[in-house]
């Protein structure tokens, strides 16, 4: 079973828009804080997956399906885990749900491409990232 990363949030009011609910956009940096927080609990970070492999991690596709509204005030959760692995690239599902409810937010999927650190080009996955979190 994958690893899933959890981090816990409060809707903030700089985070609404004029309907007064969370503006679509605040959603991709709450993806982007889950797909680092999974990193961290991983003891990794950008800097280190250079460092340590030699290779580069970064968003290519980020798809998101929005199915209710979250308001000022609510308890958030965001979860991110490991879905595909292939050649060069990862999948990765994430979630953004009311604290204990069981229907999302919203529903992402994001594509993570390797490229090696010195020429930008294309990479395999590591391997010690897929034993980390697949």
């Amino acid at each position: 079973m994958p690893y899933i990363s959890l981090f816990r949030l409060e809707v903030r009011s700089y985070e609404l828009d004029v309907y007064n609910h969370v503006n679509n956009a605040v959603y991709v940096n709450w993806l982007e804080h889950g797909r680092c927080k999974m990193l961290q609990d991983k003891g990794l970070d950008y800097t280190r997956i250079i460092d340590n492999w030699g290779v580069r991690y970064m968003t290519v596709r980020t798809e998101i399906d929005y199915r209710q509204p979250l308001h000022l005030g609510d308890a958030v959760e965001v979860s991110s885990q490991l879905e595909r692995v292939g050649n060069t690239s990862v999948t990765l599902s994430q979630r953004v749900a009311k604290t204990g409810m069981a229907e999302p937010a919203a529903e992402a999927r994001v594509v993570i491409v390797f490229t090696d650190a010195a020429s930008g080009k294309p990479t395999q996955v590591p391997s010690e990232f897929v034993r980390l979190f697949a």
